[in-house]
Parts: C-alpha cells; sequence; structure tokens
C-alpha cells in the first residue's frame, strides 16, 4: 500500500491515472492524499481528470445518471473531507464536512436521475426481466420509501468516503509524518453544538421508518468520534487488540444497541472531556 502512495505523489500525472482507474477505495483515497499534501489546486486538477472518464462514460450510455452521480459525489465528498482536515488539522469538521458533501451530492444525484427508488427499479426490472419477478419485489420490500433509499445511499457513500480519506491521511502520515494519525484519531472531539445537534436529529429519525438511515448518517461523526475513544482509552490502558477486536465484532452483530452507545459516549465527552478529567486525576 506504501508503493501506491509513493508512486501517486511522484507527478500529478500518475495521480491522475490511478484516480482515473476507479479502483474502489484506492482511487479517492489518492484524491485525499493529493488534497492533503499538496492542497484543493492539485487536488481539484486530479478531481477534474478522475470524473472525466464517468461523465464520458455517463454521456455514451455505459453509465446510469444514477451510477455516475454516485461516483461523484463519492470524488467531491473525499476532496471536501481532505480540504477541511488539511486547513483545519481537526478530524471531528473534517468529518461533518465531508457527511454534508456527500449527504448533498446524494440528493442532488438522486434529483438529476429521476429518484433513486425508480432507477433501481427499472433497472432491477430490465434485468430480471419483469416487475413481477422476486428481484423486483424484493427491492420493493428492502425500501419502504424514496427517502429511505435515498438515505441508504448517503449511509454508504459517507463510510464509503471517510474510509477513503481514513487511508490517504494513512499513506500521508505513513510518508511524511509517521505516528500522527494515531495521535490525531486518539484525540477526536466533537464540539458540543454539532454532537447535541447530531444526537437530536438522530433520536427524530430513529422513530421514523422513513428516515432511520439519515439519522444514521447525521450520527455518523459522533459515531467514529466514540470509536476513537474506546481507541485512546484501550491504547492508555495497554488493554491490547482484543478488546478492538471484539468492538468491531460487536458492531456488526448489535449495530445499533452499540452504535447508540457509542453516540452517547461522544456526546458525554463534548460536554466533559473525559481525556483532560483522566488525565487530572492522575
Amino acid at each position: 500500500m506504501r508503493a501506491i502512495a509513493e508512486f501517486a505523489m511522484r507527478s500529478r500525472v500518475r495521480a491522475v491515472l490511478l484516480t482515473m482507474v476507479g479502483i474502489p477505495l484506492i482511487s479517492p483515497a489518492v484524491l485525499a492524499l493529493v488534497g492533503l499534501r499538496r492542497g484543493s489546486s492539485d487536488g481539484l486538477f486530479v478531481l477534474a481528470w478522475a470524473v472525466l472518464p464517468i461523465v464520458a462514460a455517463a454521456g455514451a450510455g455505459y453509465m446510469t445518471p444514477l451510477m455516475a452521480g454516485l461516483a461523484i459525489s463519492h470524488f467531491v465528498a473525499v476532496l471536501v473531507g481532505a480540504h477541511v482536515l488539511r486547513v483545519t488539522r481537526a478530524w471531528s469538521w473534517a468529518l461533518v464536512a465531508l457527511t454534508v458533501a456527500a449527504s448533498v451530492g446524494i440528493l442532488i444525484t438522486a434529483r438529476v436521475s429521476g429518484g433513486v427508488m425508480e432507477t433501481l427499479l427499472q433497472a432491477v426490472t430490465e434485468a430480471a426481466g419483469g416487475a413481477a419477478s422476486p428481484e423486483a419485489q424484493q427491492l420493493g420490500k428492502a425500501f419502504a420509501s424514496e427517502a429511505q433509499a435515498t438515505g441508504y445511499l448517503a449511509w454508504i457513500s459517507v463510510i464509503s468516503a471517510a474510509l477513503a480519506l481514513l487511508l490517504g491521511r494513512w499513506w500521508q502520515a505513513t510518508l511524511y509524518n509517521p505516528g500522527g494519525l494515531q495521535q490525531e484519531l486518539h484525540q477526536l472531539r466533537m464540539p458540543l453544538p454539532v454532537a447535541a445537534v447530531g444526537m437530536l436529529l438522530w433520536m427524530y429519525c430513529l422513530v421514523n421508518e422513513h428516515f432511520v438511515f439519515w439519522g444514521a448518517v447525521a450520527a455518523f461523526p459522533m459515531l467514529v468520534a466514540g470509536i476513537c475513544l474506546i481507541h485512546w482509552q484501550v491504547a492508555q490502558r495497554g488493554w491490547g487488540r482484543g478488546p478492538l477486536i471484539a468492538l468491531y465484532v460487536m458492531l456488526v452483530i448489535a449495530a445499533l444497541p452499540l452504535a447508540g452507545f457509542l453516540c452517547g459516549l461522544a456526546l458525554i465527552d463534548s460536554w466533559i472531556d473525559i481525556r483532560a478529567r483522566t488525565a487530572n486525576k492522575r
């Protein structure tokens, strides 16, 4: 993985080539690395070339407007997050900016493409051979409304964009500042107003099945902050990797209850600063 980062940073042409091939996670991470290391000017240059084949494929009919919009909004969200992280040096604001950019991109994409549900249903119907096919019926059962389908795509887009930004920042730390990323993440703490608004939005959306994924999107920065706080606590106690492995396994098995705990923990940390209080007690 380090070799990819070294290759990309040797010239803008190499960075462009890596983003244009469209390798999942790798290509947007290269864009993030360029934005973090060289600034928004080079980042926009690479972004323009990365978007070019997507626009060409959509124009030629090889990609649907929905798929093209998803790809473009994903790249844009990653670069926005990288720019904010470079300027503010704060993961909290970078995550908020990335989440907002990804969400706006998905909403615009849904609007331009004529609706997520309709586009997906049309694609499944054509592939399966009719609206009465089991695949088409399962799609209708999976999403209760357009808002739910759009929220699900936004949730996936936010997670994938955050992973790409994280990989890009890890590459930057590996090449230029070893150990810097771990310190940044261990100190990640959401501003109290942002945490409070995120928690309220999540609780509101939980009671409405149509907006449940949008609630998860709103709570995403807090969820990451809660995970980073656990990472910090484990490192401080010297507990090894066992608790972290258990944490991620539980996120798969019991995602909703554990996410609620982590978001609540992040809200408390935003209010009382758990790290500072722990340091004062020593």
